[in-house]
């Protein structure tokens, strides 16, 4: 098995056909061809099926697709560390964030480390916690910082707690219920949320408990930017992070309802690799997220 065969995989796959792989990596059609035949024969397994959507990975190409992944990264990054070793390449880390996480954290987290290391680009990987767990596993990215997923396990990785936020509902600033105290009071509200509880919304579980109809359910937002624009903007009602959302509460654009919960508070976690060495670059932003997030910690 060589890298070039891996390579050539993950193209094809990519891109749908041998052909579109082979003008993206600028080689013959020929060449990716005998890659791929090679690789399989060394497998003993076909990888690739053809489809009416293109050229497709078989259920073990699946299996290969992902581990090859990691393995192409780990050589990129390979050759990106001594490049920059050199003074011939800029940084980069690319994470993965929760939109409590990204409120709560990379602000600070990103300003001491700019101080550190100026000449890093950093690239922010948003979505739902189970997208960026993925991501890392095949690294895509370097790091995630969100909550653990409810339906998966994550031995693979290394789970650091860092901070945890209570959860409230909020409505924009005029809103029609900005008095209520009761969660039977919103009922006529369409809602917005983040946050699940054992694989559904936790505003779906509470309503539940109470006796309440269900949710009207708008929009799952994992995106800082949409749920406040959507709240802003709208008679929706949202339960979110409460650390999260407070610059806009002190501002006076967005209120916390004054209705106790009784929800256990969102835990951010630092995920990194078990099997995989962070870059240098890296594992600096890392750092600085765990220094973040002391003055944070109850």
């Amino acid at each position: 098995m060589q890298n070039a065969q891996l390579r050539d995989l993950i193209a094809v796959v990519e891109t749908g056909s041998v052909r579109s792989a082979a003008r993206k990596l600028g080689l013959a059609q020929a060449a990716v061809s005998k890659n791929l035949t090679a690789l399989e024969k060394s497998l003993g397994v076909p990888l690739l099926v053809r489809s009416a959507r293109g050229v497709e990975p078989t259920e073990v190409g699946r299996i290969v697709l992902r581990r090859a992944r990691v393995v192409d990264a780990e050589l990129r990054h390979l050759q990106e560390e001594i490049e920059r070793y050199q003074g011939e390449r800029q940084n980069l880390v690319t994470i993965g964030l929760s939109a409590t996480s990204e409120a709560m954290l990379l602000s600070t987290a990103l300003e001491r480390f700019r101080a550190s290391m100026p000449n890093t680009l950093i690239s922010v990987f948003g979505g739902r916690s189970s997208s960026t767990i993925a991501a890392l596993r095949e690294a895509k990215i370097d790091f995630a910082v969100g909550p653990l997923p409810t339906d998966q396990s994550v031995s693979d990785l290394h789970a650091e707690q860092l901070c945890s936020s209570d959860l409230g509902v909020f409505v924009r600033a005029g809103h029609p219920a900005a008095n209520a105290r009761d969660l039977a009071s919103l009922v006529p509200y369409g809602w917005l949320y983040n946050v699940r509880q054992s694989g559904e919304p936790a505003i779906a579980s509470l309503m539940r408990q109470r006796g309440l109809p269900e949710p009207t359910l708008v929009a799952h937002c994992d995106s800082p930017s949409a749920l406040v624009g959507l709240l802003l903007q709208n008679d929706f009602v949202a339960l979110n992070s409460v650390e999260a959302l407070r610059p806009l509460r002190e501002r006076g654009l967005l209120k916390l309802l004054a209705i106790d919960l009784g929800l256990p508070p969102a835990v951010q976690y630092l995920l990194t690799p078990t099997m995989r060495p962070l870059t240098t670059p890296a594992a600096a932003l890392a750092a600085e997220f765990r220094r973040a997030s002391r003055g944070l910690r109850r």
